[in-house]
């Protein structure tokens, strides 16, 4: 779940990082728009503590993010598929074991 932080709780986490991109290494100047971003990100099993907590530039942290949704996207389909939630191909191709049905050496095809 995700939470809000306090103002208290962004300037310390600000402060504790010397006001430095967690991204792209720069240091976020006053009056500059930052975010806290997420180094291990919620979808992949990452926390809401402070650890996993770092400040990054807006523009820096839209574009991890969205590079961090084609990467959530990928592992759920392939934990998906790990755990048989996936399912069966509609159209399996003809021969295959998905499809029901096998081909004999003599030619003839058979149930399985």
């Amino acid at each position: 779940m995700r939470r809000s932080l306090s103002t208290k709780a962004r300037a310390a986490l600000f402060l504790d990082h010397k006001g430095q991109c967690h991204i792209c290494g720069g240091l976020i100047q006053p009056g500059q728009a930052w975010e806290v971003e997420h180094v291990i990100p919620l979808a992949l099993g990452g926390d809401d503590e402070p650890h996993n907590m770092r400040p990054a530039h807006a523009k820096c942290h839209r574009t991890k993010t969205a590079d961090d949704a084609t990467n959530t996207a990928k592992a759920k389909r392939r934990e998906a598929k790990h755990n048989g939630w996936r399912a069966p191909s509609k159209r399996p191709m003809p021969g295959s074991r998905a499809s029901g049905w096998k081909q004999k050496l003599t030619g003839e095809w058979v149930r399985r």
